[in-house]
């Protein structure tokens, strides 16, 4: 089950009644942690602009449960990008990762246009968070657009080279955003060798010199994609490629 939404959240309500434990704003939001994570294990709190992994279970008011992904495979949203409703997307912010909370969403905060409907019952908890360091911007000789989304510093820096094997996950539009792959629909990244003449000539250099964990949006000019022919039917003939891009795990030549 996804918490899709096309609403927009306005920001935070005052509280009718507020602890440490527990919370109630005055839009009828409740939230109730029921597995708090001490100060001293909590490294980092979620907040908008985060990409977060969740679990969640939804009950109905007796506490019977409807829909749970406890166990599977974690649902995995961005906090304050309306991905999600406005209630899940406010309940699931200032947590620590493995904290668990109970929420109670009003109608008008959850699927619901207005205050009719019934309120939704869920548990949460938040199962790992990713939250970006950008980097630099910059064009290569080529015309290829290179932006860090997400930038790895310098000491601690596995550098990609020639030869070496890449585990990628990507993201390929289209100029008018037209989804045309992504590895994530697999479940699997992509694996192959640095420029080893194995995929676009755009995307080898691009690559090129990336950190293990870095992430790039590239924008790539079509004669270093698929150049006049493109590839029918999905890319036509000059397109750019748009990819997001994440240098998951880096195997060294040597280390092959």
């Amino acid at each position: 089950m996804k918490f899709f939404t096309c609403f927009l959240i306005i920001g935070f309500s005052s509280a009718v009644y507020s602890s440490d434990q527990s919370w109630k704003d005055d839009d009828g939001l409740e939230v109730t942690i029921i597995k708090k994570i001490d100060d001293s294990e909590c490294d980092i709190k979620s907040a908008g602009g985060d990409v977060v992994d969740q679990y969640y279970k939804l009950s109905d008011e007796k506490g019977e449960e409807i829909g749970s992904n406890f166990g599977k495979k974690p649902y995995t949203f961005t906090l304050g990008k309306n991905q999600v409703i406005p209630g899940m997307d406010r309940a699931m912010r200032g947590m620590c990762i493995g904290e668990i909370r109970k929420v109670i969403i009003p109608p008008k905060l959850g699927f619901a246009k207005d205050s009719n409907g019934q309120p939704l019952y869920y548990t949460v908890q938040l199962v790992n968070l990713f939250r970006a360091n950008p980097g630099e911007r910059w064009v290569t000789e080529e015309g290829i657009q290179i932006e860090q989304t997400h930038k790895i510093e310098p000491e601690k820096c596995k550098k990609a080279e020639q030869g070496d094997k890449i585990y990628q996950q990507y993201v390929l539009r289209l100029e008018d955003n037209t989804l045309v792959d992504s590895s994530y629909s697999r479940n699997a990244p992509f694996v192959f060798r640095l420029r080893n003449r194995e995929v676009i000539d755009g995307m080898d250099i691009a690559m090129d010199g990336m950190c293990e964990g870095e992430r790039r949006r590239v924008v790539i000019p079509s004669e270093y994609g698929y150049g006049a022919q493109g590839s029918p039917p999905e890319i036509p003939g000059g397109a750019r490629l748009f990819f997001e891009i994440v240098l998951e795990k880096l195997v060294k030549r040597d280390e092959l």
